[in-house]
C-alpha cells in the first residue's frame, strides 16, 4: 500500500507517540521534498524523529512530476498540500494523509482516498 504525507499528520502522530506505531509497515510511505524541507526547518522533537525516519528510508522523499497541478491547487491550498495531492496522484497512492479540510476536499475531488490524522490511527 502506498501513503502519501502532508507535515501536519506526521507532527501529529509523532507528538501521540503513535508515529512508530503507524509507520510499522510493510506499506510505503511517502513525502513530497517541500513538505521535507518544511519538517527540516523546525527542530521540535516531532520534526526530529520525523527527519530520522525520513534518513533511514522508513519515509520515502519524492519530487512530484506534477508541476502545474500543483501550481493550480496552490491558488487555493498551502505548498505542502497541494504538492502532496500532486504526489497521491502522481504515485496512484492509497491513501493520502491530510487534515486541513480544503485540502481533503480537493483531494477527494481528485480521486484520493483521504485519510486524517485521527482517522489514521
Amino acid at each position: 500500500m502506498k501513503v502519501v504525507f502532508n507535515s501536519s499528520p506526521l507532527i501529529f502522530l509523532s507528538r501521540l507517540k503513535f508515529l512508530d506505531i503507524f509507520l510499522d509497515s510493510d506499506d510505503d510511505f511517502y513525502l513530497p521534498i517541500f513538505v521535507a524541507e518544511e519538517i527540516s526547518a523546525k527542530s521540535d522533537a516531532a520534526s526530529q524523529q520525523v527527519k530520522a525516519l525520513i534518513d533511514v528510508d522508513k519515509i520515502l522523499v519524492k519530487e512530484i512530476q506534477l508541476f502545474s497541478l500543483a501550481n493550480r491547487l496552490n491558488i487555493r491550498l498551502g505548498r505542502g498540500e497541494s504538492e502532496a495531492i500532486a504526489l497521491g496522484t502522481e504515485l496512484q497512492t492509497d491513501y493520502i494523509i491530510l487534515d486541513d479540510f480544503a485540502a481533503r476536499k480537493e483531494a477527494t475531488r481528485l480521486g484520493l482516498n483521504v485519510k486524517g490524522t485521527l482517522e489514521a490511527v
